[in-house]
């Protein structure tokens, strides 16, 4: 029987060529999740789960100029086309402690775009995130304009797989105490005065041209 966290086969049914080289690794990451990875405790039931199957209605989506994101083969792809472009996809979050939990990829393009999650989102420029990249490294900050605090980083970190692996992300939020994971392992660990920012979604950020894909986004939460 497959793992809850295991990355579906159908995520990555070919756009490009590129698309099968990352099957391949998402099956070996669904192989070890089954033999026993860890799986800390989430913050409730699942609430939901997008597989970007059918209509999106939920999601508000968004990209810089020249950049792009949507829904295509079964999956949600950003693509870019210059170093600087972000693409994003938001919804709403619950309204009391959550985990954040997406699934991901760089699929195409030199190794380097940074992908995961955002959550505490206000706008395009305050928001708080937790990025990785195929050439393992990790960053964990909250953006508020122009300035930027930093939970972890922006530095090499063991755990990511490397590539066009598929990695998993997640984040536990708790009060003002946060958490983030990348393939169940811990990142880092804060306490925060609070976070009212009521959306949470995606985020990719590019190096260069490439392409992401975001295979699934679970949500658990106690139901209020």
């Amino acid at each position: 029987m497959a793992s809850r966290n295991e990355v579906p086969q159908w995520m990555w049914r070919a756009v490009t060529v590129g698309f099968f080289a990352v099957l391949a690794g998402v099956s070996a990451l669904a192989v070890a999740l089954a033999l026993g990875a860890a799986d800390p405790p989430r913050a409730g039931p699942l609430l939901w789960e997008e597989t970007f199957q059918g209509a999106i209605s939920r999601w508000e989506l968004g990209a810089s100029e020249g950049a792009s994101i949507q829904v295509r083969g079964g999956a949600l792809v950003a693509e870019f086309t210059a170093p600087g472009q972000t693409a994003w996809a938001i919804t709403s979050a619950p309204a009391g402690n959550f985990t954040l939990e997406i699934a991901a990829a760089q699929a195409l393009g030199e190794i380097g775009v940074q992908y995961g999650l955002v959550f505490d989102w206000r706008s395009e420029t305050d928001y708080a995130a937790v990025l990785m990249n195929g050439n393992g490294y990790a960053e964990a900050f909250q953006q508020t304009g122009e300035g930027r605090a930093a939970w972890f980083p922006f530095q090499q970190w063991p755990h990511i797989l490397y590539g066009t692996e598929a990695n998993r992300v997640r984040v536990d939020v708790r009060g003002s105490q946060v958490s983030a994971r990348i393939n169940d392992e811990l990142l880092f660990e804060a306490d925060q005065n609070d976070f009212d920012g009521r959306k949470l979604g995606v985020l990719a950020h590019a190096e260069g041209a490439g392409r992401v894909v975001f295979g699934w986004v679970k949500v658990w939460a106690e139901e209020r």
